[in-house]
């Protein structure tokens, strides 16, 4: 299964696409990876981007870049790259391949250990990057693909679970974004631009 899950959906070239794979559109935010069940070998996260505030990353973000300052996981700094895997890890499913920027790479290291990691860019800062050629980055992202999916079948990787209960802590932006996360079911204010919210699993990690 192939999700689009870069931005609002819609980026895959429809003629372009592999016939022997499926594929999703999500449009809803909180249906992050909608056919995730226990019966998946694993996860690869391709063209991540690092955490937000993460030096040299190119387009640095958590979520939102305009809304989204830091967030908490039981008291752990987390990005997307995590976030997606504590979520797969939630089924069983662990994460085997990451690929995105040198930084992109190094979150994914730092979370899960000795997955395939394939840096197809070095940020220059948030809005520059050194790239390598097109031709070359698919073929090790194929290749490194291909290692993943050999060393799922001994065991090589194990899914990344958080202790529960889950303390998720959101730093907001800005006070008024705030405002709105605070009126949410089962969020609480901390301070002007900080709200908390108690999971029971990383299921619900996506659903604030």
């Amino acid at each position: 299964v192939v999700l689009d899950g870069h931005s609002g959906g819609d980026n895959f070239i429809l003629e372009m696409l592999d016939e022997r794979a499926v594929y999703e559109t999500v449009k809803n935010p909180l249906e992050v990876m909608p056919s995730l069940d226990e019966n998946f070998s694993g996860l690869i996260q391709v063209g991540c981007h690092a955490m937000a505030g993460t030096l040299n990353a190119f387009l640095d973000h958590t979520q939102s870049s305009t809304s989204w300052f830091n967030l908490y996981i039981n008291g752990r700094r987390f990005g997307e790259i995590g976030q997606a895997g504590a979520y797969a890890g939630a089924f069983g499913v662990p994460v085997i391949m990451v690929t995105g920027d040198s930084a992109a790479c190094k979150e994914a290291r730092d979370f899960f250990g000795d997955v395939e990691l394939v840096s197809v860019k070095e940020g220059l800062g948030r809005n520059r990057a050194k790239c390598i050629a097109s031709e070359r980055a698919h073929k090790m992202i194929h290749d490194a693909s291909m290692r993943a999916v050999q060393r799922v079948g001994i065991g090589a990787f194990k899914p990344f679970i958080l202790e529960t209960p889950i303390e998720m802590k959101l730093e907001l932006c800005r006070s008024d974004y705030a405002d709105e996360y605070a009126a949410r079911p089962g969020v609480e204010r901390l301070d002007a631009r900080t709200v908390r919210k108690i999971i029971k699993s990383a299921k619900e990690i996506y659903y604030w």
